[in-house]
Parts: structure tokens; sequence; C-alpha cells
């Protein structure tokens, strides 16, 4: 009795995909080309260049700055620690021509999804060049 119960214990279960069209151990992942993430990333450096130049003055703004930085970095360094150790994954649908992204609210193109994306980050990047120049125009 004890020997059947151990034995179960030592068998690998059975292999169930959660994705319906996953092969050989390719998984979905998030599906955003790589264009969305660097342009994100590149949206957060203009602000920070942005509001550091613009404020960046005495040692509290600058170490307020500076922790934000590594929050921001730490969000862009702990998806690709994640990406990593997942493994593989299917290419993103919107690197295709015509394709499309399946959503909850339903198939986005890469217009609507890089739209929805990144306009919190555009947002940011606007309001560090704006700070810029209405410090710049103010005189440093």
């Amino acid at each position: 009795m004890f020997d059947e119960m151990r034995q179960d214990i030592y068998e690998q279960p059975a292999y169930r995909p959660n994705d319906p069209y996953e092969t050989s151990g390719i998984q979905v992942g998030f599906q955003l080309p790589r264009a969305i993430w660097r342009t994100m990333f590149a949206c957060y450096g203009i602000f920070f260049v942005g509001i550091l130049a613009a404020t960046g003055r005495d040692t509290a703004t600058i170490f307020m700055l500076i922790v934000s930085m590594l929050y921001t970095l730490m969000y862009f360094f702990t998806a690709g620690i994640l990406h990593a150790q997942k493994g593989p994954e299917h290419a993103s649908p919107l690197d295709r021509s015509d394709g499309v992204l399946q959503t909850w609210t339903g198939p986005m193109d890469r217009h609507t999804v890089a739209a929805q994306i990144l306009a919190v980050p555009a947002g940011f990047a606007f309001l560090g060049v704006t700070f810029f120049v209405i410090r710049a125009t103010t005189g440093f």
C-alpha cells in the first residue's frame, strides 16, 4: 500500500499547456514587439533627463530623482529577468503587417496597442521636456 503511494510521488504529472497554441514549451508571453518596450524605456529616459536638467539643483532633489530612476530601472530589469526565466515565446502577432493582438476587450492592431501602452510614458516625456523648456526660458 505504501509502495504504491510512494511511486505516485516520483512520477511526473502529465504535461498540459496553458496556451492551446503552445508547442514544444514555447509560451505566448506579453506579445509586445521590442519597439514598444524600447520606446517606453526611451520616454522614461527623456522624462528623467528633462526633469534632472530642469530641477536638479540641490542634493535632495537629485537624491529623489535617483531613487525614482532606480524604481523605473527595477521595473524594466524585473520584466527582463522574468522574460529570460520563462524561456522562448511566440513572436508577437503585431510584428506582422496585418497582425492583431487578442486582448480582453477584443482584437487590437499595432497602432492601437502602442497608443494604449505608450500614452503614459509619452505624457511623462512631454512633461520632462516641458519642465526643461520652462526652466530654459526663465533662465538656469
